[in-house]
């Protein structure tokens, strides 16, 4: 098995219970509220901003020229790929710049990305990588598993995020992470891959934290 299917099966079952957890359902038939929704999309939106930090840490800890290329298309992706989907959104339900400026991150998301960064800033390019590919992999899993859901791909409101997510281009920017772990984790030692191993657990834990927040709009 590769790195990245080991730690799959670490995480499998916290993953499932994301499909489970109010916000994601909702989402998926339609019924989530509007006012959860913008929520969520401000938070996320400042998460995807720390998110693409952690991206170009990689840029700086690597002195791989190839690697470099490859984390800098990452941040490329984040900032000019998915956050595109979430400015559209912002544009529909009337969220400002100034908006998401002015609002302060929730004690969930704060906690996520600031776990995050500090992985990235003591780590190398491995441990970046492990602390976003729970995030990226886990909305591809949700993503793929509402668009099998009868009318998530054509709802007027929600049907662009699971459009976004279950999409070509999202499932191959996440391949990209997946398989620059198993070709860096090709050779590590039981003690290293204990600990990337925790870190995966922890932000799958974070991933559920954060639905939670967003469901429950709790700063």
């Amino acid at each position: 098995m590769k790195l990245t299917q080991r730690l799959y099966e670490k995480v499998k079952d916290i993953w499932a219970g994301y499909l489970e957890q109010p916000f994601v359902k909702e989402l998926a038939e339609g019924t989530l509220s509007e006012e959860k929704f913008r929520f969520y999309m401000v938070q996320d939106y400042r998460y995807l901003l720390q998110y693409a930090k952690v991206f170009a840490m990689g840029v700086v800890k690597t002195e791989d020229e190839a690697l470099m290329t490859r984390f800098s298309y990452m941040v490329h992706d984040v900032l000019d790929g998915e956050m595109n989907v979430h400015k559209a959104y912002m544009s529909r339900l009337g969220i400002t710049e100034q908006e998401v400026a002015q609002t302060k991150s929730a004690l969930a998301n704060q906690s996520y990305t600031s776990y995050m960064l500090d992985v990235a800033y003591k780590g190398g390019p491995l441990e970046i990588l492990m602390a976003v590919l729970a995030c990226a992999w886990s909305y591809q899993e949700i993503g793929e598993h509402h668009a099998k859901v009868e009318g998530a791909l054509t709802h007027p409101l929600y049907g662009e995020w699971v459009r976004g997510y279950s999409s070509e281009t999202y499932r191959e920017s996440t391949q990209e992470i997946i398989d620059c772990v198993d070709a860096l984790g090709a050779n590590i030692t039981p003690e290293q891959e204990a600990y990337l191993t925790e870190i995966f657990v922890i932000c799958s834990r974070y991933e559920k934290d954060f639905w939670d927040m967003a469901y429950n709009m709790q700063m």
